[in-house]
């Protein structure tokens, strides 16, 4: 579980720094879609959206690690 502050700064982060695919295809996976699914849903291959995640992840973690600089 993570507090309010660290929720809104996870936000934050992920609205400003993922590009529109990242962001659609992070939604369709939180959604519990497949990449087969998210790909046909995104007009895309499937190895897209799995470099899509891959992205999301580093970005994800870089933002982590750097909150935890901050404390």
């Amino acid at each position: 579980m993570i507090s309010t502050e660290e929720r809104g700064s996870l936000v934050e982060c992920l609205t400003s720094v993922l590009s529109e695919l990242e962001s659609e295809v992070l939604t369709c996976y939180l959604d519990g879609r497949s990449y087969e699914e998210i790909a046909d849903r995104l007009a895309c291959e499937p190895k897209a959206v799995d470099n899509a995640l891959q992205r999301v992840k580093r970005k994800v973690s870089a933002h982590l690690d750097s909150r935890e600089v901050l404390n």
